[in-house]
């Protein structure tokens, strides 16, 4: 629909009909528009409703907002086709002919109108659907929707050369798309993320990118049309790149008809850059060649190994003070590379003898909400404690998950001890180990996966801690100061 102005602008969209979200997109192109001399009216090409009355998808709406100005609506040609019902109080429908009006710079009220098949229809049936906009002292604006009996359906698989590649080395996918529906895909929206340390080398002129992470490719109804039950394929390959530090990074394949596809609002989709490559291109596929790739790794999600480690370090602390004291000290795991890792660890932390928890990560909230916390005190048999409590109870061993992330990342957790009696040459201890059993870390250097936490304790009130000393030294050194600065001030008076 072409783009006239916005001195009033209308919006008519679709409402999401699964999980793809295009009425955000026609409507933040509404924002920030500059005057112009007429209104302006952002409508969807195709709506498609769903024929199957089993369908899973959310039966459509139409949504009118209209400021100074009337929306008129001419559902004569829907007649047979489909029906089309008001689902608010606003803009009621008088068939064939109704209207919507917007006063005094308020929207007409936010008219929404469900949409379904007429009895009687088969999948490919349509009608159209016609709009003018009026608003006093401006030009007349006219647009249609076409609304399609019937939902095309895209599903994707990816077939990887390879699934197991060396740091920065590539692998080359061939993607196929299949039409699962029962209408044509009049034209195709794919879209390609990558997480975790994989990245596309190519450019494609007809693709939009976010970094080198987001691909965004709109082929239009003249260059792909996919028929129901039919197949069409990349004509070439897209070439992935894994980082240097990649352990476990993933693609994922998405793909819809236009008029049916999630479209970024304009936030996100400005921040996608055009390529400037080879075009992408889609051919169909025959009989011969449906069997392209591997066809038992095929998926719209492929999970790379790359043939890369972390080394997995444990971190310790020493709790130091006199008997009775209080000491806070911080365990957890450290990232020494050379690859990330994006997946949870388990760092299990023993306490040391001799001393007691008095305080551990824990949030009440957290368990009253069914989120996991961070660490969890451990029975003697291991089992984690799960009751909802306002504290977690004190125990002799405790198990943290972190993430251990990019190469250098330093993940810990505070524990408060109180130091109850002293116990020469025995001491806590931190294990850190994979949390994560499809994205293992391949750590091969077992010796830094323990270390102890140590209890230094020395003599004199319990007060008299490193903190207290630290405090007092600071406290010491401000006298000080203001000792030497009032004697200078007095030699300055004589």
């Amino acid at each position: 629909m072409g783009r006239q102005g916005a001195a009033a602008p209308i919006a008519l969209f679709r409402k999401d009909v699964g999980p793809i979200l295009l009425l955000t997109a026609l409507l933040a192109g509404l924002v920030g528009c500059a005057p112009s001399s007429g209104p302006e009216l952002v409508a969807p090409s195709v709506l498609y409703v769903p024929h199957d009355p089993h369908s899973t998808a959310e039966t459509p709406e139409l949504h009118v907002e209209a400021a100074d100005a009337t929306v008129t609506f001419d559902a004569g040609d829907l007649r047979g086709i489909a029906v089309i019902k008001q689902t608010m109080d606003t803009c009621p429908i008088h068939l064939p002919v109704f209207h919507c009006e917007g006063q005094n710079g308020t929207p007409a009220g936010g008219g929404s109108f469900r949409v379904s098949p007429a009895k009687g229809t088969k999948a490919g049936d349509s009608a159209v659907l016609r709009y003018r906009v009026t608003s006093p002292g401006r030009p007349t604006v006219t647009g249609s929707t076409r609304i399609m009996i019937g939902m095309p359906k895209l599903e994707v698989d990816a077939h990887p050369d390879r699934l197991d590649v060396d740091p920065g080395g590539s692998l080359a996918v061939a993607l196929t798309i299949r039409n699962t529906g029962d209408v044509p895909a009049r034209g195709v929206s794919l879209f390609m993320n990558m997480r975790d340390g994989l990245a596309s080398t190519a450019k494609h002129s007809n693709c939009r990118y976010k970094g080198g992470t987001s691909t965004w490719c709109r082929l239009p109804a003249a260059d792909v049309v996919i028929p129901p039950g039919a197949s069409y394929r990349l004509g070439a390959r897209e070439v992935l790149r894994a980082d240097r530090d990649a352990t476990h990074p993933t693609v994922v394949f998405q793909a819809a008809a236009l008029g049916a596809d999630y479209v970024p609002p304009d936030p996100l989709a400005s921040q996608y850059r055009p390529g400037e490559g080879s075009v992408l291109r889609l051919v169909p596929v025959d009989a011969r060649g449906a069997g392209t790739g591997t066809a038992h790794e095929s998926s719209s999600e492929l999970k790379v190994s790359v043939r890369n480690e972390a080394d997995l370090l444990a971190v310790a602390d020493t709790a130091k003070g006199p008997i009775g004291s209080r000491a806070t000290v911080h365990v957890g795991v450290r990232n020494d590379g050379p690859g990330a890792l994006h997946a949870t660890v388990r760092v299990e932390f023993t306490v040391p003898p001799g001393t007691t928890v008095v305080s551990s990560p824990y949030d009440p909230e957290a368990d009253e909400e069914l989120v996991d916390q961070d660490c969890r005190a451990l029975a003697p048999d291991g089992t984690p404690w799960t009751i909802p409590s306002a504290r977690q109870p004190s125990a002799r061993r405790y198990a943290c998950t972190a993430r251990a992330g990019a190469v250098g990342t330093t993940k810990t957790f505070p524990f408060t001890l109180r130091i109850d009696k002293n116990v020469a040459h025995h001491a806590g201890r931190v294990t850190v180990s994979d949390g994560d059993a499809g994205r293992i870390s391949h750590d091969t250097t077992a010796a830094n996966d323990t270390a102890k936490v140590a209890v230094q304790v020395w003599p004199g009130p319990s007060w008299a801690t490193p903190g207290h000393y630290l405090a007092a030294a600071i406290t010491l050194a401000i006298l000080a100061l203001a000792a030497a600065l009032a004697a200078w001030r007095r030699k300055r008076s004589h």
